[in-house]
């Protein structure tokens, strides 16, 4: 591809009334290089140019083909610059041409005219887009982040063939989720679907993902309570909203696993049913993908995974904060949220059978000494045997009120413990691989004398990001500090070690 050059923006009309890909790109001189790209073309060949999804490849291709313009530095922001002004120096033209530029940018990953975004934001102001470079932060992931928010659910729809010859959704009748509600084969084998090339979502930074992660978790609570009133009102529920959330979680996790890995730590005692229900979410989604399962059982099995619970918010919420040990009865009572759960599933449309099998079962254990019916190992459900170790794993990691968090090392020593008894054998042995032997949000001792909490793995499930919290040598606490492992051979990890030994909490110093 040709070399942009941001000048090319210098005093251009930008003040578009509507959203016009092909005007955008004639004015950044870049049309014919996006349109003879071999992806576009293809997509072009098998739907034609009005298919939707070549109008976003297009708007990817676009971005990527500006990326090392927007990874360049741009001059400071001028809070008296004048666009309708006369610019006679070569440094006046071009911070004029990078407001143009930026404009034009924005545009392309919201889909909006650059006039209804001002219109939207009372203006333009380019200071904290001006001031990334300067950070640290990447202008042009941060472009392609808008633009993935804005197109994720259409391209999944895609790629999961929910679509008509047109590119229109389809009915939710028609979907491909509903396939899953097919009994399945006795053992659940991978089940790989290609991708369409091109439209993968791309990786994101563990500092960019987690701001997402954390607006998912907070947007998950607001949806489940939502629900959970509706339901209670005896409100019909449509679950295509949740299914829409659980494609988010999924598709976060696609660009930085670690980022819902880490946020999923972050439990307040209080908000425990909603939290868990996310937590667990997003570690069925973690282990769905170990066992690289095709996109709709990945859905599914999420979906699943966040509904499981839902009769716990029927139980009187005294018990469920009960601090000591619960009687017979109250255990008893604990129980019946398998059932209150299903009854309050009568109230959702088109729910796939797989999420009826996760909650009859994430209480049955392996060794037949679990609830509600004491199934045996090959009669519980391996979404059941899915649900019972992301069950576990989560409720071992929270907050709640009645108990702190073991930590995840002393979670993962649990599990594996519980290997072939309460939980199969395999899935098990799969999921503690898949989380690594020091997971994201174990507390650690390295060798420079600092604490800190493991935020990331690399490639070899070892710990990458150790965020540094506390000196051992002043024994005091320390700006949170980042730490990669990877790329500092003359510091190593030493052990890993109880939080509340020196008064620390991981939820404390997972979002800066």
């Amino acid at each position: 591809m040709a070399k942009f050059d941001v000048l090319c923006c210098f005093g251009v009309d930008i003040s578009f009334a509507y959203f016009d890909l092909a005007q955008i790109l004639d004015v950044l001189g870049c049309r014919k290089t996006i349109l003879q790209s071999e992806r576009v073309k293809g997509l072009i060949k098998k739907h034609g140019t009005k298919h939707h999804i070549v109008g976003i490849y297009m708007r990817q291709t676009a971005l990527l083909h500006l990326k090392p313009a927007l990874e360049s530095k741009f001059q400071p922001y001028d809070s008296y610059f004048d666009e309708g002004a006369l610019h006679g120096s070569t440094k006046e033209r071009l911070y004029d041409a990078e407001e143009r530029f930026l404009q034009l940018c924005l545009s392309i990953a919201t889909g909006k005219s650059v006039k209804s975004l001002r219109r939207l934001n009372k203006g333009f102001n380019s200071r904290d887009l001006r001031d990334m470079y300067g950070n640290g932060r990447s202008l042009y992931n941060y472009f392609r982040r808008i633009l993935n928010d804005s197109t994720r659910d259409y391209i999944l729809d895609y790629k999961s063939g929910r679509l008509d010859e047109e590119g229109r959704p389809l009915k939710r009748s028609d979907e491909v989720l509903e396939k899953v509600s097919a009994p399945e084969p006795r053992v659940l084998r991978p089940a790989v679907i290609k991708q369409e090339r091109g439209l993968e979502i791309e990786n994101t930074p563990f500092s960019e993902e987690v701001e997402t992660a954390l607006k998912l978790y907070q947007d998950g609570g607001a949806l489940l309570q939502q629900v959970v009133d509706q339901v209670k009102r005896g409100e019909q529920v449509d679950i295509s909203d949740m299914s829409r959330y659980c494609d988010k979680l999924i598709a976060s996790h696609s660009r930085n696993s670690n980022a819902l890995l880490a946020i999923r730590h972050i439990k307040e005692p209080e908000l425990y049913m909603t939290q868990h229900a996310i937590g667990a979410a997003v570690l069925a989604c973690h282990l769905a993908k170990a066992l690289q399962l095709a996109d709709s059982y990945i859905q599914a099995i999420t979906l699943g995974a966040l509904l499981f619970d839902m009769g716990r918010f029927k139980l009187p919420l005294p018990l469920i904060n009960k601090t000591g040990k619960l009687s017979d009865s109250e255990f008893s009572l604990i129980r019946k949220h398998v059932q209150f759960g299903e009854q309050m599933l009568q109230y959702f449309s088109n729910v796939p059978s797989v999420v009826y099998k996760m909650l009859w079962d994430h209480h049955e254990k392996v060794d037949g000494t679990g609830y509600p019916n004491g199934k045996v190992d090959e009669e519980i459900s391996v979404y059941g045997k899915i649900g019972a170790i992301v069950d576990a794993y989560d409720s071992m990691t929270s907050e709640q009120i009645h108990k702190t968090s073991m930590g995840p090392i002393a979670a993962r020593a649990q599990i594996k413990k519980e290997a072939g008894l309460a939980f199969d054998r395999q899935l098990a042995a799969l999921f503690l691989k898949s989380i690594g032997q020091i997971p994201v949000g174990s507390c650690v001792q390295l060798s420079n004398g600092r604490i800190g909490f493991v935020l990331t793995l690399n490639k070899d499930m070892q710990p990458s990001t150790v965020r540094q919290v506390y000196s051992l040598s002043s024994k005091t606490f320390i700006t949170d500090t980042d730490i990669q492992l990877d790329k500092s051979p003359d510091i190593s990890l030493v052990r890993s070690l109880k939080p509340e030994s020196v008064g620390l909490q991981f939820i404390n110093h997972i979002a800066r």
